[in-house]
């Protein structure tokens, strides 16, 4: 179809580009979202007007198409127990564009897969190559849509109970370890840090074997019928990453079961887990919290902490900055865990908040004229007006 005056339209190919792909922690998510909603209590109080630059710079920003923010299910799942889910997720969809982390259990899986094959065909000290377009919904390279498609979905009650329950758990757990860290009085960060190496494969090892166990239980009880926990024999995320290895032996001419087993118990024995990213960087940040517990730190760390180090070592191999509280940040930036990090991630936080603001108008900065020229020709002069009236009503 052509336009009047019969003139044709021409078309042409965008080219590539290459976004700066920027992870928000959940509070960084929350402080935005407060300070544009007229409905909290935050806003009604006065908020940091900080949160307002913040997010004029990164709406900006991705609409310039410099950077992306992907969401998680971690933000789905923290968004769930508050009364703002709604508008919580209408924030970091915004900055995604529908760009999403795949789940943790299915990165790992990933990451799990390609390092067991390289320890398998003698290529132990590999890095890995799974990319971040290899882990997102969506193309992280992409230019962005003007419409924002979103799922409405009902909030699960129970859902949410569990999310609540397994963040009590957790808290459970990490303070009756750091008890047992506060009584060693061991401060090796090399010796804590092998620790939680060891300890991710023997505990991956029991859960699969448990799992084993209950299904020959099953197998053999003659009233299967009257079973009903069903759902205690889905498997966990232990017994799937166990499966991956169970099938990468047998796509690699290893059919014994005896024989594929005892290779995965040396591979938790003997493999070099600095080049498997998550649980790299996991079992380094346990290692840091457990050193300072053993050096006399009294306070165990909140309820929050778990959550908040499984997603850093899930999502940080894959981001060019993080943006996260100030406690795991403290320990990314200190001796000797950022000299063994391995990945040139920037780390920010509430502390170091300007600097964050300034890595922002850096990337700005580093755009060509003809870049910024061509983005105004394609959505137009007032596409890149930061959207402040987010959440004001449609009149």
């Amino acid at each position: 179809m052509y336009p009047k005056g019969n003139e044709r339209s021409v078309s042409s190919l965008l080219p590539k580009i290459n976004k700066k792909v920027i992870y928000l922690d959940q509070f960084v998510i929350s402080n935005m979202m407060k300070v544009l909603n007229p409905k909290t209590k935050a806003n009604k109080k006065g908020i940091d007007d900080f949160w307002l630059r913040l997010f004029e710079r990164l709406d900006s920003l991705s609409k310039l198409q410099l950077v992306v923010c992907p969401d998680s299910e971690y933000h789905d799942n923290e968004s769930q127990v508050t009364v703002f889910y709604k508008e919580l997720k209408r924030m970091y969809e915004l900055l995604s564009h529908g760009k999403t982390f795949y789940d943790k259990e299915t990165i790992k899986n990933f990451q799990l897969h390609e390092h067991f094959t390289n320890w398998l065909v003698g290529k132990n000290s590999n890095a890995l190559n799974l990319e971040i377009e290899e882990i997102v919904h969506g193309s992280i390279n992409s230019w962005t849509s003007r419409l924002i498609i979103s799922v409405k979905r009902e909030i699960n009650m129970e859902a949410i109970e569990a999310l609540l329950e397994h963040r009590n758990q957790s808290y459970s757990a990490i303070e009756s370890v750091f008890r047992l860290w506060s009584e060693s009085k061991n401060t090796d960060f090399n010796y804590w840090y092998k620790n939680e190496v060891e300890a991710f494969g023997k505990g991956t090892l029991n859960m699969y074997f448990k799992h084993q166990l209950k299904l020959y239980e099953l197998w053999n009880n003659p009233e299967l019928d009257d079973f009903e926990d069903y759902e205690a024999l889905l498997p966990s995320s232990s017994v799937r990453l166990v499966n991956t290895m169970l099938k990468v032996l047998g796509e690699h001419g290893v059919e014994d079961e005896l024989l594929k087993l005892s290779k995965i118990v040396e591979y938790f024995k003997t493999a070099n887990f600095d080049n498997l990213p998550f649980l790299h960087l996991s079992a380094s940040l346990f290692a840091s919290i457990a050193r300072k517990a053993a050096a006399g730190r009294k306070k165990p760390p909140n309820k929050g902490t778990v959550n908040d180090i499984e997603m850093i070592s899930t999502f940080l191999p894959y981001c060019d900055a993080m943006f996260i509280d100030n406690e795991c940040a403290s320990y990314l930036n200190e001796k000797p865990l950022v000299d063994k990090i391995g990945f040139p991630t920037k780390i920010f936080s509430q502390s170091i908040r300007e600097e964050f603001m300034q890595f922002l108008d850096e990337i700005e900065q580093s755009a060509s004229k003809e870049h910024i020229d061509l983005v105004t020709k394609v959505y137009g002069e007032s596409w890149k007006t930061p959207y402040v009236t987010l959440y004001k009503p449609i009149k």
